[in-house]
C-alpha cells in the first residue's frame, strides 16, 4: 500500500513537473507589434481588465522565465512588461500609452500581440514645417517652425533626454544633424531631444514657433562646504533611481503619493490639508522625481524622518523652522555669555571678522572686538556660539600655499657677414736730385754748401690719391687691404697705376640661459624682470633743466597661480620682450624709441609642468651694393668697381616655466 502511494505521488511531481516545462525565453519588439517567444507552444487566454491602459494575458502551465523582472521597453505602444504566476499560470501585464484593442495569435511557439495604428493625422491639422539649430556659447537654440499656430507644448526632461510634446500636430521637417528622435502615440506627438544630463532647457513659444535654449548647467565648485545631501545620504536605504510609469487622470493626490511611497518601500504621513485632484502621464520617471514635481505643482514639501516621508503645504514646513529658531534662541538667551581670544597665525584680522559678522552666527546678544596689534579676534557670545565660531575661525586661519616658479630663460643669436671690394689709385714719385744753397749760416759766418743732399723732413716721398675708394666692409670691422703696383705708366718712372683688393667673412653663434626662481602665495602675482636700463634725458618745459630718466629694455615675465587642489593649477601668464630701434631727437633731446612684443595666456598645469613659450624672435637679411657711376655698369669689367656685402642675423628667445608648489612642514 504504501509503495502504491509512492508511485502515484511520484507521478503526479513528474506530471506537475511537465506541465510547467514551457517557459518564455524572449520579448521581441517590431513597431507597435509585441512578440512572445516562448520554449513550446502553449494555450492563452485574454483576461478582462478595468484599467484601459493595461492589457493581461494568461499562459496556461508557463513559468516567467526572462520576465520574472519588470521588463521596460523605450519602443512601440508597449512601455512595460511584467508577469506573475498564478495557480501554476502565469499572468503577463502590458501597460500601454493609449487605450487600444489588441490582436493576439499564437504561431508555432511565438505569442504575436498587435496593436491597431493610431489615426492618421487630417490634412487640415497643423505641421511642423522646419527645424533649425545654432550652436550658441552657453549651449543650443532649436527651433520648431509650424505652417501654423501651434498649440502650446509640454516640455519634461527626463534622464538624457528633453522631451517636446504637441497633441493635434503632424510632422514633416528634415532633423539634418538635430539629434532628435519622433514618436507618436494617438493624437500626440513627441519629440525626443538627446543632450545629457548637463543640459537644462527653457521653452519660448511664439505662437507659430518654438523655441528651445537649452544651455549646459554650470557645476560649482565650493572648497570647504559640505555638499547638499541627496537622498542617498540622507536615507543609505533609498531606491532614488527605481522608475515608474504613470498615466492618470483626475486621481486623488493622497492616493497617488501612497502608491508612491509603497513603490519606494517608505511610510507616507500626509498633512489634513493636502487635498486635491491630480492628472499626470510619467514614463520612466524616478518614483522621488515624480514625488518632487507633483509637491511643486501644488505648493507642498517632502521632508525625510527616517524611513517616513511627511508631505505638508510649505506653509506648515516653514512654521516649524520658525517655531524650532525661535526654540534655539530661547535655549541661546539662557545661556550665560562668555568671552573668548582667538590668536591668528595666518589669516588677515579684519577680513576673519568680516567673515564671522557675514556670517550670521553670532546671537543678538553677542558681539566681537579685533587687536591688529596682537593679531586677535575678541568674540563676546553664548558657549553654543562660540563653539562654532571657534570651528569657523580654524577654517580660516590656514596658511596660504606656495607656489615656486622655475623659470629658464634661453636667448640664441647668429650672425654672418661677408664682403668684397677694390680701391683703385695713381701713384707718383718725384725724381731724386741733388740740390745747392748758397747763404747765410748762422749769425756770423758765410760759407758755400755743394753737392749736399738735403731730406726735407715732412716732405713725402710720393702721394697716392685714390680714384676708386671702395673696400670690403660689415656693419662693424673694416677688411686689410692688399695692395700692389700694377705698373709705371711714364718713362721717368715717377707715375704708377695702383690697386687694393680687401675681402672679409664673419660668422659667430651666442647662446645666453638664465635660470630665475621666484616663489609666490596662491593668487598673488609673481614678476621677473632680465634686461638694461637705458638712461636718457627729459627736458622740463618750464625751467629748460634736463633730467636723467631710465628706460627698461628688457624681458618681463609675469605668472599668478591659482590652486584648484593639492595637484593642479592656473596659470596666468604674461610675457612682455622690448627691444631699443634707436635715439630719436625730440626738442634738443634724445629719447629712446624701443618696439615691444606681448602675449598673454591662461592655462592649466599640474604640480613639476613645465609650460613652453616661444617664438619670440627677430630675424635680419640685408644685402648692399656700391659701385662708380657708369664704370661699375659696364659687363664684366665693372665688377672691378663695385663692392658687395650681405648681413644675416637671428635672435631668438625661448622661456620655460616649471611652477612647484610647496608641501606645508
Amino acid at each position: 500500500m504504501i509503495n502504491k502511494i509512492f508511485f502515484i505521488l511520484i507521478f503526479i511531481f513528474l506530471f506537475a513537473l511537465n506541465a510547467l516545462a514551457v517557459e518564455i525565453s524572449n520579448i521581441i519588439t517590431e513597431g507597435d507589434t509585441l512578440k512572445i517567444k516562448l520554449t513550446e507552444k502553449t494555450e492563452f487566454n485574454l483576461l478582462p481588465c478595468e484599467d484601459p491602459f493595461k492589457i493581461k494575458i494568461e499562459l496556461k502551465n508557463t513559468n516567467p522565465g526572462i520576465l520574472e523582472k519588470k521588463m521596460f521597453l523605450r519602443e512601440g505602444i508597449v512601455s512595460e512588461i511584467s508577469a506573475q504566476v498564478k495557480d501554476n499560470n502565469t499572468e503577463i501585464e502590458l501597460l500601454v500609452s493609449e487605450p487600444v484593442r489588441p490582436e493576439i495569435k499564437m504561431e508555432d511557439n511565438i505569442l504575436t500581440v498587435s496593436f491597431n495604428s493610431p489615426p492618421a493625422q487630417p490634412s487640415t491639422a497643423t505641421k511642423i514645417i522646419e527645424m533649425a539649430m545654432d550652436e550658441k556659447e552657453e549651449g543650443f537654440e532649436i527651433s520648431i517652425q509650424a505652417d501654423n499656430e501651434l498649440p502650446e507644448p509640454s516640455v519634461s526632461k527626463v534622464d538624457d533626454y528633453i522631451n517636446v510634446d504637441f497633441q493635434g500636430v503632424s510632422f514633416e521637417a528634415e532633423t539634418g544633424n538635430i539629434p532628435v528622435s519622433v514618436k507618436r502615440q494617438g493624437d500626440e506627438l513627441i519629440l525626443s531631444f538627446f543632450f545629457g544630463k548637463d543640459f537644462d532647457v527653457e521653452p519660448v513659444y511664439l505662437g507659430d514657433e518654438v523655441i528651445l535654449n537649452v544651455k549646459k548647467v554650470k557645476k560649482l565648485k565650493v572648497a570647504k562646504l559640505e555638499q547638499e545631501p541627496s537622498y542617498e545620504t540622507i536615507i543609505p536605504n533609498i531606491k532614488s533611481e527605481k522608475p515608474v510609469s504613470l498615466d492618470l487622470q483626475d486621481a486623488d493626490i493622497v492616493g497617488v503619493f501612497r502608491l508612491l511611497g509603497d513603490i519606494g518601500g517608505y511610510n507616507i504621513v500626509i498633512h489634513p490639508e493636502v487635498k486635491g485632484k491630480v492628472t499626470l502621464k510619467l514614463i520612466n520617471v524616478p518614483w522621488i522625481k515624480a514625488i518632487d514635481v507633483i509637491c511643486k505643482t501644488f505648493q507642498l514639501e517632502k521632508n525625510f524622518e527616517g524611513n517616513i516621508i511627511r508631505i505638508a503645504p510649505i506653509k506648515v514646513f516653514q512654521e516649524e523652522k520658525k517655531l524650532e529658531a525661535e526654540t534655539k534662541d530661547l535655549f541661546k538667551k539662557a545661556e550665560e555669555e562668555q568671552i573668548r581670544i582667538f590668536v591668528l597665525k595666518y589669516a588677515a584680522v579684519d577680513k576673519v571678522k568680516t567673515t564671522i559678522e557675514g556670517s550670521k552666527i553670532l546671537s543678538p546678544k553677542g558681539n566681537i572686538s579685533t587687536d591688529e596689534r596682537t593679531r586677535t579676534v575678541i568674540v563676546r557670545d553664548v558657549p553654543s556660539v562660540l563653539a562654532q565660531v571657534a570651528s569657523l575661525i580654524q577654517d580660516l586661519d590656514k596658511p596660504t600655499r606656495q607656489i615656486l616658479l622655475e623659470t629658464r630663460i634661453v636667448e640664441i643669436s647668429s650672425s654672418f657677414s661677408k664682403a668684397f671690394g677694390f680701391e683703385w689709385g695713381i701713384f707718383w714719385q718725384p725724381p731724386d736730385t741733388r740740390t745747392t744753397i748758397t747763404g747765410s749760416v748762422g749769425a756770423s759766418t758765410t760759407g758755400t754748401l755743394q753737392n749736399s743732399s738735403i731730406n726735407f723732413a715732412g716732405v713725402p716721398g710720393g702721394i697716392t690719391p685714390l680714384g676708386v675708394n671702395l673696400p670690403a666692409s660689415t656693419g662693424s670691422v673694416t677688411s686689410p687691404t692688399t695692395a700692389f703696383t700694377i705698373g709705371y705708366i711714364n718713362a721717368a718712372r715717377t707715375l704708377a697705376l695702383d690697386l687694393r683688393i680687401s675681402a672679409l667673412q664673419q660668422s659667430g653663434k651666442g647662446k645666453v640661459i638664465s635660470n630665475p626662481k621666484v616663489i609666490t602665495l596662491d593668487n598673488q602675482k609673481a614678476k621677473i624682470v632680465q634686461g638694461a636700463s637705458i638712461p636718457y634725458g627729459e627736458k622740463d618745459v618750464q625751467s629748460g633743466q634736463i633730467s636723467t630718466k631710465f628706460k627698461d629694455v628688457a624681458i618681463t615675465v609675469e605668472a599668478t597661480p591659482h590652486l584648484i587642489d593639492d595637484k593642479s593649477m592656473l596659470l596666468d601668464v604674461n610675457v612682455v620682450k622690448e627691444d631699443l630701434v634707436e635715439f630719436v631727437n625730440i626738442g634738443g633731446v634724445y629719447a629712446p624709441r624701443t618696439q615691444k612684443i606681448e602675449g598673454n595666456t591662461k592655462v592649466s598645469l599640474k604640480d613639476g609642468e613645465t609650460l613652453v613659450i616661444g617664438g619670440i624672435y627677430k630675424k635680419t637679411d640685408s644685402t648692399t651694393e656700391s659701385k662708380v657711376p657708369g664704370l661699375g655698369d659696364i659687363p664684366l669689367v665693372g665688377e672691378l668697381f663695385k663692392s658687395r656685402g650681405r648681413d644675416e642675423s637671428l635672435y631668438e628667445v625661448m622661456i620655460f616655466i616649471t611652477p612647484r608648489i610647496l608641501k606645508y612642514e
